[in-house]
């Protein structure tokens, strides 16, 4: 059967190594997500470690036939990004491509999702505040996969706010008139509204007044209508501790 050479793309979500030292690399490009085989052999020296973790890529691949996982042979670096690497970045970069990777298991989103996942990473190494960061790409990303809270008016009474109550069952934004769900501090509820109806840019500037409470709200809601995501629950999981202590 004859090889055909094919070209693909996108930024590196996840790698599994194999005891072969071959490794299976899943990556999102702007057509959606899609995963191959690198392998690990003399004549492939340094592919596997090109692929690293959120590396911006463009790959030549094969198949020998219809339905075998494609094989990488050539990658090209087109952009990657050295501060994801320290302590403090790392883990948040995790939580993006993890919730791009969950978010896509049984549909391949392409844009914008590929957008928001590239531009939060590179806001990761150029802000001030890489958690604000993290928080409003991650809602903005569950919003472009259609699984957001509508936040611009209260779907019992229609008021526009404030709205201070969170059904993370229904995925429902309520005011404080209607209730139902978990009660927000009304400046966490507003700064939830500006991610979820405002520019990236306004939710940036507004910044976060209890980043604790986000993180919280973003876990439990994620893990209901996503995926439990390890690398979130990281990031939550002293809070939970010490809070039953």
């Amino acid at each position: 059967v004859r090889e055909r050479y094919h070209l693909g793309d996108g930024i590196v979500l996840r790698r599994r190594l194999l005891p072969s030292g071959d490794a299976i690399i899943t990556l999102l490009s702007e057509r959606g997500k899609w995963t191959a085989l690198a392998r690990s052999g003399r004549s492939s020296a340094g592919l596997v470690a090109s692929l690293s973790l959120f590396n911006d890529v463009t790959v030549q691949h094969y198949r020998r036939k219809e339905g075998d996982l494609p094989v990488i042979t050539q990658v090209t670096l087109n952009g990657m990004l050295p501060r994801l690497s320290e302590p403090g970045l790392y883990g948040l970069a995790h939580i993006l491509a993890e919730l791009a990777d969950q978010l896509t298991v049984d549909v391949s989103y392409g844009e914008p999702l590929y957008a928001y996942l590239a531009s939060g990473l590179r806001g990761l190494c150029s802000s001030d505040d890489p958690e604000l960061v993290t928080i409003a790409y991650a809602w903005r990303m569950v919003k472009a996969a259609g699984l957001a809270p509508a936040a611009r008016g209260c779907p019992d009474c229609g008021s526009e706010g404030p709205l201070t109550h969170l059904d993370i069952p229904a995925g429902l934004l309520r005011c404080g008139d209607c209730g139902g769900g978990a009660r927000l501090e009304p400046a966490t509820a507003a700064e939830l509204k500006s991610m979820l109806t405002g520019t990236l840019t306004q939710a940036m500037t507004r910044g976060l007044a209890d980043r604790e409470a986000h993180w919280r709200v973003l876990d439990r809601f994620v893990a209901h209508h996503v995926s439990s995501l390890s690398s979130l629950s990281l990031r939550t999981r002293p809070e939970r501790e010490a809070a039953n202590a």
